[in-house]
């Protein structure tokens, strides 16, 4: 489940992109790309974020269970 949500969420900021781009550029008044370009990798950051936050949390119970 957890896959398929991470596809649909994936697929989402994918299929909004050109969108967000399209609304950059009305208000800015040119054709430019700033920030909104990063927009495709927050699937990839919030994967990236969830491993290493289980693995930095897991080794934290390992270091407290350590040191009582």
């Amino acid at each position: 489940m957890k896959k398929v949500l991470f596809w649909i969420f994936t697929g989402f900021c994918l299929g909004i992109t050109p969108y967000i781009f399209h609304l950059a550029n009305l208000e800015r008044g040119y054709n430019a790309i700033g920030g909104e370009m990063f927009i495709p990798l927050i699937p990839l950051l919030v994967w990236l974020f969830h491993k290493t936050g289980k693995d930095f949390i897991k080794s934290m119970k390992g270091e407290v269970k350590r040191n009582d």
